[in-house]
């Protein structure tokens, strides 16, 4: 298991991830109109402009404010379709894609439902990544310790450390000492119980 500071860089580089991919997903995803005319469409606006400034009530989706243009006639022009391209096919006009749509045209909108339910997804992510985060730093040595203690703590370890070396040092010694008697074993061994003379009789 990694250390705390490597789980915390992770945890990190995660969260800049769902940032990124959040971002990219609300950005992709959303049902407002275009903030740039599309192209063909010389005078289009786009919806925000149409927006009073002193309006307090939020503004209603283009695929909302659309559907109640096309139900109430008089009110407001429907949008305008999007110009066909030469070649297109399929019911939609668009040329062929994975599901009959362009690709070089931005994926369609996820329904209100479907994008406010994403939306408290994603949040509930970034949360739970957050608190990842402030857990690990909760539990990083010295926090919540003053200077004076992280210090003496510091001492403390030190003194361990030198006793600790010094056990090691000597187990080392005694190794080595383990060893030596282990190869003149060995020695007495290979030359045999009579002796090395009788042996090569």
């Amino acid at each position: 298991m990694a250390d705390i500071l490597t789980q915390l860089q992770t945890c990190l580089d995660q969260l800049a991830t769902q940032f990124y991919a959040t971002l990219g997903y609300l950005t992709t995803y959303h049902d407002n109109s275009p903030a740039l005319p599309p192209p063909g469409v010389p005078n289009a606006v786009p919806a925000l402009a149409k927006i009073a400034k002193n309006e307090t009530s939020p503004p209603i989706p283009a695929s909302l404010a659309a559907k109640v243009a096309s139900e109430v006639p008089g009110r407001a022009s429907p949008p305008p379709q999007p110009p066909q391209q030469p070649g297109a096919t399929g019911a939609t006009g668009l040329g062929v894609g994975l599901e009959g749509e362009d690709p070089n045209q931005p994926p369609q909108p996820d329904s209100p439902r479907t994008f406010a339910s994403r939306q408290r997804e994603l949040a509930r992510d970034l949360i739970i990544k957050e608190q990842q985060i402030e857990y690990l730093i909760s539990v990083l040595p010295g926090i919540g310790a003053s200077e004076a203690e992280q210090e003496a703590r510091i001492r403390e370890l030190e003194v361990q450390l030198r006793d600790v070396e010094s056990e090691r040092e000597g187990k080392v010694t005694e190794l080595r000492k383990l060893k030596k008697r282990l190869e003149s074993v060995l020695g007495a061994v290979s030359v045999g119980i009579y002796g090395e003379r009788d042996y090569q009789k």
